[in-house]
């Protein structure tokens, strides 16, 4: 996002927090990622709402009088802040009210003492849409969301909380343009953030003991200043050592990295 759209969305979250703190945070999330689900399939919607050329009062009208049936109070106070807000481009207010949603969702999770559960599942279905080619071509297709939203309810009902649940079909449903691995990926670091802890993403060469996912987990900790989360990832092409990436940043031992460097000297 430009600084424009960032801004914008610090004072959405703002917003967000603020209706979840005094009203029912799963009502919030689950109404404003239904606004979304709209606003995705409907371009002309979605860019009148978005117009800065637009009066800000104008497009809250507009967005009462399509949802005020549909939604909550506390949702359409926060959607409408939203839109009255400046937005370098029409996807960036699509994207903000989906991470004010995705946040709703989290802290009716963290009430519950289920967050870390659901962040936990939500990052293991996402790899097993990449590792299980068949389940990530379903649900990446142009199947309906109805057809979607059943496979999703065969694979998960009984297994997994209702919040993880939620969200796998929004991604599933409503992915954005992005394969829902990736779409997933991004409600994780929302999930993490609420609990203000980044997401470390850690590849490495065979699966890792409990006692040694701790220790790395310490030491990645310390070494970045803050709280980890790892999602660690087996691969094994890297060969060995370790590749971590916490959000742009790459730090990586392994040495199928050290190989690629020598020939890269070779060939200069």
């Amino acid at each position: 996002m430009l600084q424009s759209s960032r801004l914008s969305l610090q004072a959405v979250l703002e917003t967000a927090n603020s209706e979840i703190s005094g009203g029912d945070a799963r009502e919030i999330g689950e109404g404003a990622l239904g606004i979304v689900g709209i606003l995705a399939d409907n371009v002309s919607l979605r860019k009148a709402l978005a117009d800065s050329a637009e009066a800000a009062e104008k497009k809250q009208q507009l967005l009462r009088s399509l949802f005020s049936s549909q939604v909550s109070e506390a949702v359409l106070r926060l959607a409408q802040k939203a839109v009255g807000l400046r937005w370098a481009r029409t996807q960036d207010l699509v994207t903000s009210l989906e991470v004010a949603g995705v946040t709703a969702i989290a802290a009716a999770a963290q009430a519950n003492s289920q967050l870390g559960q659901v962040e936990e599942e939500v990052f293991r279905f996402a790899r097993l849409c990449e590792s299980d080619h068949e389940l990530g071509r379903a649900l990446d297709s142009d199947a309906s969301g109805e057809l979607k939203r059943q496979l999703i309810s065969d694979l998960l009902a009984g297994k997994a909380q209702a919040d993880t649940i939620t969200l796998i079909g929004q991604a599933a449903v409503h992915p954005r343009g992005l394969r829902v691995a990736i779409a997933l990926d991004q409600y994780s670091d929302i999930l993490a953030a609420r609990q203000q802890r980044s997401v470390a993403e850690v590849t490495v060469a065979k699966p890792l003991s409990e006692a040694q996912t701790e220790r790395l987990a310490d030491a990645l900790s310390a070494s970045y200043g803050r709280q980890l989360v790892l999602n660690v990832q087996v691969d094994p092409d890297v060969i060995g050592g370790v590749r971590v990436q916490v959000g742009d940043e790459m730090m990586s031992s392994t040495v199928a990295d050290r190989l690629s460097e020598v020939q890269r000297k070779l060939a200069s």
